[in-house]
């Protein structure tokens, strides 16, 4: 941390609660071995406990890194391995998924017909499903020194083939026929109000979580791609994050997050789903402005006078002094996010391999490294 600090200039930490926090079940076909419980079972120190006294000793802000739409999937059959996986060197045989989907799959998003699951997102309508978000995340934080919860939206699942396939689920039809009229699961309707609507039930998550963290003395922030929906791979419901600057939901917003990259390794994200339809797709750029201009123009306005500090991710590109040193020149920006991987494993990311030395795939019964 303290070289994070001199040699990185960081001032904060993100530190991601590993798997082994949530309450979940980890999948592997036969001959494999999901390398996260097998790192999860050698882990001998408390992370949580020590972490922010470190980074507070080094002089680092400490937040605890939690995800909203990672909830993760059953392990698919093989033939459908055989063409459609998450990432061909960790994440085509193994899966996880937390207890939270595996006990309450209606919570999931769903297509107009309602038999279609994008898994590991639920949809933030069940006031059920909100509640036992907040509820796990105050557990983890509350015994803790962690300043903050840094909510990361983010998702590693299987991309939508289409940006508004998701997020019919009941509570969102009824809603919407109650204000508009009409069923979205089954007549013609309006689908920018149908996004909004979406959108509005995060709004209410964020509300209800920054209530729990307030009354413990804790911070929250939010990472979220660039644009007002929330972008590859979920899909084009809105992302009201200049209502949250304006309410005071949020201390720190970090904007240009990527699901379809690793920020360690930099592999592809299910390289052969991608999905069409999008309004505002980071990915191509599809309605976007340039960044920076989007900074200059769009953030650090709605920034400006607030309590919220505005950050901006560059963990999916290569360093360049020159791009940072004119993106923290804008007005508004407060600072950059990096992944402190790709500064601490050099060797690792020469091999494009992270997982190299660990039991990975069983041969025979003899461990294959």
């Amino acid at each position: 941390m303290r070289a994070w600090r001199d040699e990185l200039g960081a001032a904060a930490l993100h530190w991601r609660a590993p798997r082994a926090r949530i309450p979940g079940r980890f999948f592997a076909g036969r001959g494999y071995r999901h390398p996260s419980l097998t790192a999860a079972r050698i882990l001998d120190w408390d992370d949580f406990a020590r972490v922010p006294d470190l980074a507070h000793d080094a002089g680092l802000e400490a937040w605890l890194y939690v995800t909203l739409f990672d909830e993760g999937w059953p392990l698919p059959p093989p033939y459908v391995r055989a063409v459609s996986y998450h990432n061909a060197m960790h994440g085509q045989h193994v899966a996880w998924q937390s207890e939270l989907t595996r006990a309450h799959p209606e919570w999931v998003v769903v297509d107009r017909s309602g038999r279609r699951r994008q898994w590991g997102v639920v949809s933030c309508a069940y006031p059920e499903a909100r509640r036992a978000f907040v509820a796990r995340w105050i557990a983890l934080i509350a015994p803790t020194r962690f300043d903050g919860l840094f909510v990361c939206l983010r998702s590693q699942s299987r991309p939508a083939a289409h940006a508004d396939e998701f997020g019919y689920n009941e509570p969102v039809r009824v809603a919407f026929r109650a204000r508009h009229g009409v069923d979205p699961a089954t007549s013609d309707f309006d689908r920018q109000a149908w996004r909004d609507v979406c959108g509005e039930y995060l709004t209410t998550l964020l509300v209800e979580l920054r209530d729990a963290l307030a009354a413990r003395h804790r911070r929250l922030g939010i990472g979220v791609a660039r644009g007002d929906v929330l972008g590859p791979p979920l899909g084009n419901q809105t992302l009201p994050w200049r209502k949250w600057v304006r309410r005071g939901l949020i201390d720190q917003l970090v904007v240009d997050q990527n699901s379809s990259q690793c920020p360690s390794m930099w592999h592809q994200l299910w390289p052969m789903h991608r999905g069409t339809g999008y309004v505002q797709n980071y990915l191509d750029g599809t309605g976007l402005p340039p960044l920076s201009a989007h900074l200059r123009d769009g953030y650090g306005p709605c920034v400006a006078g607030t309590a919220t500090r505005l950050y901006v991710a560059r963990q999916w590109h290569e360093r360049c002094a020159e791009t940072e040193r004119e993106l923290r020149a804008i007005p508004g920006v407060a600072g950059l996010v990096f992944s402190s991987f790709r500064h601490d494993n050099p060797t690792a990311i020469q091999r494009s391999d992270w997982t190299a030395g660990r039991i990975s795939k069983i041969d025979s019964g003899r461990a294959a490294r």
